[in-house]
């Protein structure tokens, strides 16, 4: 079961292993795949790519996540319509799994175990227990899988 947690841009927080960070990064189309007692957090971030500028600070954190993709340690949304929804599913489920799946367009996908957080401020952030395998991103379900979006193909 796929159901969408926030389709408008959300601004986003990531922290790499080594004191790295990035705040310059927008997340859309975010959903929530239920599979048994295994929630996935699907995170939309092509559009940070599609910038004409190649020197924005969006695009070059989102070249930096393609090469870091390995060292991240936590992604932070600040937004409340995603956290109370994500709070909702995770409270009937027992004993759930989170994993987040952060979808880059034709760079590709990166698919991590995740542990939530809510946050005092408002909002809610994933710390990354691991990255997942190719195998086990291969076992994605084919349906969940977005194919890359061509930009010229939209009116």
């Amino acid at each position: 079961m796929k159901q969408s947690l926030r389709k408008t841009p959300s601004q986003l927080h990531l922290a790499y292993k080594y004191g790295e960070g990035s705040d310059r990064l927008v997340g859309r189309h975010f959903s929530l795949t239920q599979d048994g007692a295994v929630l996935t957090i699907g995170i939309d971030l092509a559009a940070n790519f599609q910038s004409r500028n190649k020197t924005a600070a969006s695009y070059l954190d989102a070249i930096n996540l393609v090469h870091n993709h390995h060292k991240l340690r936590s992604l932070q949304c600040g937004d409340n319509l995603v956290r109370a929804r994500l709070i909702r599913a995770w409270e009937q489920i027992s004993h759930p799994e989170l994993r987040m799946c952060l979808e880059l367009g034709p760079r590709g996908r990166y698919l991590y175990c995740v542990q939530p957080h809510s946050l005092f401020t408002g909002g809610i952030q994933f710390e990354v227990e691991a990255e997942l395998d190719e195998d086990e991103r291969n076992s994605w379900p084919q349906s969940q899988q977005q194919q890359p979006d061509n930009p010229r193909s939209h009116p």
